[in-house]
This record gives structure tokens, sequence and C-alpha cells, in this order.
């Protein structure tokens, strides 16, 4: 298996991957242009399955699904259902400025410039914001594009507009929504799925898994050099047998050290046979899960 960490963003000149193999236990940087497209087109030259983690949200909080009209409610068993069906509105990524336009069918939110209230937003939506897993795991609302610091709407909107463009000509699954990760990497197709660095982060810098959740700085070069050069004095981490390459891109960019610290954490998951799957997966089909929460202990975090 050949898998692919990607930092996501907006803009495609910000995004970077690493990629390992797990047969040889190599990670390098991924050079490509950005898109998913691309990604794919790296795919193809695997014989392999491809595991393509991305840093960016797959999924509807659940609360603020309840709120869609009962023609979607009814029409769509999942979320990617919908995302690929006819009965998405044509709006539905514009994006809001005002409380009073906010929708499950708009959902995307551009805060007016100056002073304005998240948690009016929140109210609109039913606190469907964020989802549990997001809430425990410290992530940003997924709709909110600017206006807070670290925000991801304009990233999450960018990944699923590009799914979109993408679905009837490329072939691929989506983790949760299409299977477990255990069948559906069996395929000879990519798998796209959502990952989380700060995840990652504990899963790669803990001594043992289940992983403790652990926070750091990236965007200091101070705290990024501190955290690589512990991970690289971990016991599982020589014992593997593990080649990084293009280290010095980790210690020098922040998008480039999570997507190495990110490959790295899956790689891990898959040498030691820990689960892939997500936490709180009642309501998966619509919410979707983050790759590997389910090797974190996320009661000591």
């Amino acid at each position: 298996m050949n898998i692919i960490a990607v930092d996501w963003g907006k803009d495609t000149v910000k995004r970077a991957a690493f990629i390992a193999n797990t047969t040889t236990r190599v990670i390098a940087k991924l050079k490509f242009d950005g898109t998913l497209s691309d990604l794919f087109n790296h795919s193809r030259a695997s014989s392999e399955g491809v595991l393509i983690g991305i840093d960016a949200a797959i999924g509807f909080p659940y609360n603020a699904w309840q709120l869609m009209p009962d023609n979607i409610l009814t029409s769509s068993q999942n979320f990617i259902e919908f995302l690929f069906g006819p009965n998405r509105p044509e709006n539905f990524f514009n994006k809001v400025a005002l409380v009073s336009d906010w929708s499950p069918t708009s959902p995307f939110i551009k805060p007016p410039p100056g002073k304005w209230s998240r948690s009016a937003f929140e109210l609109a939506s039913n606190n469907g914001l964020r989802r549990p897993i997001d809430k425990k795991l410290g992530g940003n609302p997924m709709f909110v594009t600017c206006g807070i610091p670290g925000s991801v709407g304009s990233g999450t909107l960018a990944l699923w507009q590009e799914l979109i463009a993408l679905h009837a000509v490329e072939p691929y699954s989506i983790w949760p929504f299409e299977g477990q990760f255990e069948q559906l990497i069996k395929q000879k197709k990519p798998v796209i799925a959502e990952i989380y660095p700060r995840a990652c982060y504990g899963i790669a810098l803990s001594e043992n898994l289940p992983a403790t959740l652990t926070k750091i700085a990236k965007t200091q070069k101070s705290p990024r050099t501190h955290a690589i050069d512990s991970l690289l004095t971990k016991p599982w981490l020589t014992e593997a047998g593990i080649t990084i390459k293009d280290m010095e891109l980790a210690y020098d960019n922040e998008d480039d050290f999570d997507a190495m610290i990110s490959a790295l954490a899956l790689l891990r998951l898959h040498l030691e046979h820990a689960s892939f799957e997500s936490l709180f997966a009642d309501n998966e089909k619509i919410e979707g899960g983050i790759l590997g929460s389910g090797s974190l202990n996320v009661l000591s975090s």
C-alpha cells in the first residue's frame, strides 16, 4: 500500500504532500501541482492500494443535517450521496455573511468585516458548525471560511468542489461512507479519507498506541524542530526501519511538517496493525470520520 498524506488548503500552491511506501518503509516529499486530479495521476502509477489522506473535512455535522429539507433527508442515505446527487442546491457553495441567510443548503460562512457573532451562527445551525469529533480534537468550524485564526472552511469548500468535478471521471472510494477502511483499500482504486494533523502528531510522537492527543505550535520553527528531533528518538521508528527523506522541508515549512508527520502516523498504524477507524461513529454516514482517531486515547488528553 502507498500512503499519501496531504496538508490541504484553499490555494493549490500552499498544499503539500508526503508519500509513504509500506513495503520499503520510505517516506518522501511528493511533488504534485496541488490538485486532487494530480494526486489521482500519482495513484495510477501504483500497482498497490493507495490511501490519500487529506486534511479537510469530509462529512456534515449531524445537528445541521437534521435541518435539511425533507426531500434531501429522504433521498440522501449519506452525505456523499447528497454531495454527488441531483438534490444538492445550486447555491450550496455560496458564502453567506448574515445569520439570517444561513441554512444547511447554504452552509459556508464568510463573516462580514469587523465584529461578528459566531454564537449566532451556532444557534442558527442547531449547534452544527462542528461534529462531535471536531469538538473533541479541537478542530475549527468546518464552514467558517475566514474571520477566525486557522479557519478551515475555504479548504473544505475547495475539496468538496474538486471531489464533485472528478466524480464522473475518476474511480475512487471515500471512507467511511462506502465501507470500512480495510475493505476499501483492497480495491484497485484510491481511497480518499479525512485526516487531522493534531491527531497524527499524537500517533507519531507517542511511545505506544493508543496515543495521547498532542498539540504543537507548528507555525513556529522551534516547536517543529523540537517535535521532529523528539520523533527521531522514538524506539518504534528505529525498530520499524523507516527512512524519512526530505526532512529538511518539514523543519522549514509548516505545510510540509504536517504532511510528513501525517504520512508517518498513518504508516505507523499500518505497521502496528492499529485501527484506522474513527471515534464517534454513530452518525458516520453523515458526519464521516477522522482516519486513525480510533487509535487515540482521547480521555487522557
